[in-house]
């Protein structure tokens, strides 16, 4: 007990080692300066794995676009919003009931990504593809039966090949619509604090605008995560082969179009139409000296004058209609 120091020598020794004093201070002020980090919500995505996502999801957003807006033959168009990353408690949360939920698995990875649409953007879809203008009409309750099968047929299945298209520069993935789901509650697929991350779009169609979710999660993309930032993924940035260009032209031009001229319309009822017989004119909308329709496939392009070719009928193509002209004049 002799080496026990008196008060007065304690201080005396705070004094003399001063300087060593304020070095620790320094260090615990350095510390305060430092990121705070979140253990319950790990930041599990990389800047480099966030600009990868966004450019698969550009690409898959560019084509699906393009697409669909053939089928429903009025532009549509999709776009990536925002990317995020939140737990998967916090997704389900956020979603509204009902909701439309597509589960989608990933062959061969584990797990299940989900996609999330409104009852509106369903509705509208399914409007459209039914042969309806495609406007929001407000209605009770969620989708029936038969409207979510004509949706998972023609919009869900498409987006799994969209898909796949869009992951091939990382991996050969083969999404699969696995089931449908409207309560957010019931959705099984990570538990309440697995990161996920969360692919926001908007998307427009017929002046109605909308978001729609897609998410996924960290440990479903684990496996592949060391590819998302690979050189091959910046591979298809290169300029394309001239010969599979040239092969490309070839096919394009070989393509075989219908090509009709409407001469006119008219509206006769059932009983004019019975007693039609030998001899009978039926007079058209149009006039003798009227530009007609020249159509490729189901759309008006052109517009012409009739007149002979030697002693083949033709058509002289007198004005080139923009895209507007042909789909009203279509429908």
């Amino acid at each position: 007990m002799d080496d026990v120091l008196s008060q007065e020598e304690i201080d005396l020794l705070i004094k003399a080692s001063g300087q060593s004093v304020e070095v620790e201070e320094e260090e615990v002020d350095a510390s305060e300066t430092g990121l705070r980090y979140d253990f319950r919500k790990p930041n599990k995505f990389a800047k480099d794995h966030v600009r990868a996502l966004q450019r698969i999801y550009d690409q898959f957003c560019r084509t699906y676009s393009g697409l669909m807006s053939a089928k429903l033959r009025a532009r549509m168009d999709l776009r990536v919003s925002t990317i995020e990353q939140l737990t998967f408690g916090e997704f389900v949360r956020s979603l509204p009931h009902p909701s439309v939920l597509a589960i989608f698995s990933a062959e061969p990875l584990e797990g299940s990504a989900i996609l999330q649409l409104s009852p509106d953007t369903a509705a509208l879809l399914h409007d459209r593809l039914c042969g309806g203008p495609g406007r929001l009409v407000a209605r009770p309750g969620g989708l029936t039966d038969i409207e979510l099968a004509v949706l998972r047929k023609q919009v869900l299945d498409v987006i799994c090949k969209m898909m796949n298209d869009a992951w091939q520069d990382v991996a050969e993935l083969r999404f699969r619509l696995q089931q449908t789901e409207s309560n957010p509650q019931f959705l099984q697929g990570s538990a309440e604090r697995d990161v996920v991350v969360l692919l926001s779009f908007s998307f427009e169609f017929n002046g109605f605008q909308d978001m729609v979710n897609f998410c996924i999660p960290y440990r479903m993309l684990e496996p592949i995560m060391k590819d998302l930032t690979h050189h091959k993924l910046f591979e298809s940035l290169r300029q394309p082969d001239p010969k599979k260009l040239q092969q490309l032209k070839e096919k394009v031009r070989s393509v075989i179009l219908p090509v009709e001229v409407e001469l006119g319309t008219v509206t006769v009822t059932v009983q004019d139409l019975l007693d039609l017989e030998v001899g009978d004119a039926i007079p058209l909308d149009r006039g003798q000296h009227d530009h007609l329709d020249i159509k490729i496939g189901s759309l008006t392009k052109f517009k012409g004058t009739p007149g002979k070719l030697g002693s083949r009928l033709g058509v002289v193509i007198t004005e080139v209609c923009d895209d507007g002209e042909g789909e009203q004049s279509d429908e």
